[in-house]
C-alpha cells in the first residue's frame, strides 16, 4: 500500500496569509470609519430636517410666527423651545413636571455622533448647566435648581439659536422672524446646549480658545460660558456641525465659516475664524 504524506501550509504560508488579511483590515478599516462617521452625519442631517419640518408647522399655526420665548418660570410647564414643538412629533402631552414623553420630540434630540452624558468627565455641580462637548450630549434641567425627578432630566445634543424666537420686548433688534426665503440665519444645529446667544464681542475672545472639543475658554465660570460661540463651535463632523437654516435647508458647516451667518439682525459676519488646530 503506498504511503502519501498530506501536505499542510508551511509557518511561512501561514505568516504570509496573515500579512495579507492585516494589509487588507489596514486598508479597510479607515474607509469603514469614514463611511460610519458620514452615516451618523446623514441621520443628524435628517433630524434637523425633522425639527425644521416641526418649525414650520408651528409658524402655520402661529400666524408666521417662531415660537414664544419662554422665561425661565415657564420652562416647568412645557413651554421650552423642544416642548413647544413636541405636539408635531406626537407629543399630546409634553413637559417637565406633565410626565414627558419620550416617544416624540426627544427621540431625535441627540446626534448620532454623541453619547450620553458623562457626570464622570466633568464636575458640573447638579445646579450649573451640564454642558456637552463635541461627543457628548447636554443634559438639561427644567430650572437648573437640581431637581431629583428623572422625568425633569432631559438630555440631547442640539441647539437653538435662541434670537429666533419670538419675544415681547420693547427692544427686539436682534430677534429674528421667521421667513424661509432667507437661508443665512441658523435655526437649529449641532451644538453644546439647549441653546446660544452668539454675540459680536464674542468673536475676538475666540483666540483664547482651548479646543474645538468643548472645552471652552480658560477662566470663564463654565465651560460654555459667558462666550455663547463656544457651545456651537465643535469638531462633531469632520471639524464642522451640521445646521438647520431658518429656510428649512441643512448644511455641514466648517468651524472656520460658522460665523459668517447672521445670527441675529445686527451680528457683523466674520470670515475665516482662527480656531485650534486640534
Amino acid at each position: 500500500m503506498e504511503n502519501k504524506s498530506l501536505k499542510g501550509f508551511t509557518l511561512i504560508e501561514l505568516l504570509v496569509v496573515i500579512s495579507i488579511i492585516a494589509l487588507l483590515v489596514a486598508i479597510l478599516m479607515p474607509a469603514l470609519g469614514k463611511a460610519r462617521n458620514q452615516a451618523k452625519a446623514t441621520t443628524c442631517a435628517a433630524h434637523l430636517r425633522q425639527f425644521g419640518l416641526a418649525w414650520s408647522y408651528y409658524a402655520e399655526d402661529n400666524n408666521g410666527d417662531n415660537i414664544w420665548y419662554a422665561p425661565s418660570g415657564e420652562w416647568a410647564n412645557g413651554k421650552f423651545w423642544f416642548y413647544q414643538l413636541g405636539p408635531y412629533f406626537g407629543d399630546k402631552k409634553f413637559g417637565t413636571g406633565q410626565g414627558s414623553s419620550q416617544k416624540g420630540v426627544m427621540t431625535i434630540m441627540n446626534c448620532p455622533a454623541t453619547r450620553p452624558y458623562d457626570n464622570s468627565k466633568y464636575s458640573d455641580p447638579a445646579t450649573s448647566p451640564r454642558y456637552g462637548s463635541s461627543d457628548m450630549s447636554w443634559q438639561w434641567r427644567a430650572l437648573d435648581t437640581g431637581q431629583t425627578n428623572v422625568q425633569d432630566l432631559q438630555e440631547g445634543s442640539y441647539t437653538l439659536n435662541g434670537w429666533m424666537q419670538k419675544r415681547d420686548v420693547t427692544d427686539p433688534k436682534y430677534y429674528m422672524k421667521y421667513d424661509t426665503t432667507k437661508n443665512d440665519v441658523p435655526l437649529i444645529s449641532d451644538g453644546g446646549w439647549v441653546d446660544t446667544w452668539p454675540q459680536n464681542n464674542e468673536v475676538g475672545l475666540l483666540s483664547s480658545l482651548k479646543d474645538v472639543q468643548g472645552s471652552g475658554i480658560p477662566g470663564t465660570g463654565y465651560r460654555m460660558y459667558p462666550n455663547q460661540l463656544t457651545r456651537v463651535l465643535l469638531d462633531r463632523h469632520n471639524r464642522g456641525i451640521n445646521i438647520l437654516f431658518k429656510g428649512a435647508n441643512v448644511e455641514r458647516v466648517p468651524l472656520e465659516d460658522i460665523c459668517q451667518y447672521k445670527w441675529h439682525k445686527q451680528f457683523t459676519p466674520v470670515f475665516n475664524l482662527a480656531l485650534p488646530a486640534h
